[in-house]
């Protein structure tokens, strides 16, 4: 999966640096991230989200997904928080079974 790390850096007139250092890891790291050459863990996509100020779901690149996934996402985005947190716990309780 693709983050749209880069656009929502260069939005903000953000250097790499700034980016590592707010999420906490080298630039190096960081750079690989943004680059796909390292895919970012559910912990590091929560980061990005908080240092970019938007939901986790913003960072994703549409163009990296299928469709049946991009259409899940899109409903989720179109939901106020709390339904969204609703879904989810639903969501949690099936895969428990």
């Amino acid at each position: 999966m693709k983050l749209k790390l880069r656009s929502l850096r260069e939005k903000r007139g953000w250097t790499q640096e700034e980016v590592a250092s707010r999420a906490g890891m080298s630039k190096s790291f960081y750079s690989e991230i943004e680059s796909g050459k390292k895919a970012a863990n559910s912990q590091r996509i929560r980061k990005f989200a908080e240092v970019f100020e938007v939901p986790a779901f913003e960072l994703i690149d549409d163009s990296s997904i299928d469709d049946e996934l991009l259409e899940h996402l899109r409903t989720m985005q179109a939901l106020g928080v709390e339904d969204r947190k609703a879904v989810i716990r639903h969501a949690l309780g099936l895969s428990a079974d």
